[in-house]
């Protein structure tokens, strides 16, 4: 869309709804009778994606200009951007370099910084929602999927409806657990971005148990503080993921340690980071309450344990448990063989006991 008075473009989205909606001349209609509720419904909620946006204000995305209703359906006027997509990109270019990946990256961060702390989660971070221009800047786009979680009502009303793309989605989006979406859930699917970027390889999905880092294959030249900073953004547990953007963005920019993987897998060795680094933190979160501290004041200062020790302590446990139950596992079949083994050996020693008998009868006559 050009405005002629100003010799500006701007981009126009029209809400159509493929399947449902018909076009005749300009206007908008509904092609059965049984769709109209959805198509006013979803209608409605197009119209709050552009309230949304508007809302919004960073240069990292994109700028709501107008809303209106014509030809029976809504539109909205936003920036237009001369360039593509990162799906489009990674289908022409291949894998993405490494300090490439990283400026994408910082630049996303900046943009749900700015989504989290309006309310909002996004709901559907992937290379297909992130364009960038010929100047090489970054907007994260199409918000259609994003949930306001200020507001218990609309959590209740979304819980049904949350859609998802395979692959960038965690586990709470996938099994529609509204209580437990927040920015986490946004970083899930930053993280699976990160490494389709670096891979140019679908992002292993999401699982609820605990990820193997043999699962995420890279090409040589990915360090390995990148390596740990998508495991660490995947983590299938809410609690084990980072909690803000601002956690992402000092790990990125080196002030927060290392976020090592249990695997230790044999990487390139990451970038030096500062003497002394804070460890992160995890905030509360849905699935790890905050307990109250009963710390005296001069005690409040020990830090937490770094996450690579959290998650080695963690392995152990779980190793352990499996060396229990396999044990018993063993001590069972071995008991079950046991009393498999007596119940044969009286099966063929009773009839030699009756033969026996037999033959002290016959000499006693």
């Amino acid at each position: 869309v050009e405005n002629v008075h100003f010799g500006e473009t701007y981009a126009m989205k029209e809400f159509f709804m493929q399947g449902v909606t018909a076009r005749t001349g300009t206007t908008v209609s509904v092609s059965q009778e049984d769709n109209v509720e959805i198509f006013k419904s979803q209608k409605e909620k197009f119209k709050k994606e552009a309230q949304r946006i508007r809302k919004l204000s960073h240069p990292n995305i994109v700028k709501i200009h107008d809303l209106f209703e014509d030809n029976d359906t809504y539109y909205y006027i936003m920036d237009y951007i001369d360039g593509e997509s990162l799906s489009d990109w990674l289908s022409s270019h291949g894998a993405m370099q490494e300090t490439e990946a990283l400026r994408v990256l910082k630049s996303v961060l900046d943009a749900l910084e700015e989504v989290h702390n309006a309310g909002f989660t996004h709901m559907d971070i992937k290379p297909g929602n992130i364009m960038r221009d010929r100047q090489g800047k970054v907007y994260l786009i199409d918000f259609g999927a994003s949930k306001q979680m200020t507001s218990s009502e609309q959590r209740t009303l979304n819980s049904t409806a949350m859609p998802y793309t395979e692959g960038y989605a965690p586990m709470e989006q996938i099994e529609k657990e509204m209580k437990n979406v927040g920015p986490w859930t946004d970083l899930y699917a930053l993280g699976a971005t990160l490494y389709h970027l670096l891979t140019r390889q679908r992002p292993p999905e999401a699982d609820s148990d605990e990820y193997s880092q043999a699962l995420f294959l890279y090409p040589e030249g990915v360090s390995r503080r990148m390596r740990q900073l998508v495991y660490w953004l995947m983590q299938p547990s809410i609690g084990r993921r980072p909690q803000s953007a601002q956690e992402v963005i000092d790990y990125a920019t080196g002030t927060l340690q290392s976020p090592e993987s249990p695997d230790n897998p044999e990487n390139p060795e990451s970038p030096e980071s500062p003497e002394n680094p804070e460890s992160p933190k995890s905030p509360k979160s849905p699935d790890h309450p905050a307990t109250p501290d009963t710390t005296a004041p001069h005690d409040r200062t020990v830090k937490a344990q770094p996450l690579e020790t959290r998650f080695r302590m963690r392995d152990r446990m779980v190793s352990r448990r499996q060396h229990v139950l396999a044990v018993i596992c063993i001590v069972g079949a071995l008991l079950l063989l046991a009393a498999w083994l007596f119940s044969e050996h009286l099966k063929t020693q009773q009839p030699v006991r009756n033969v026996d008998t037999i033959v002290i009868e016959k000499k006693g006559q």
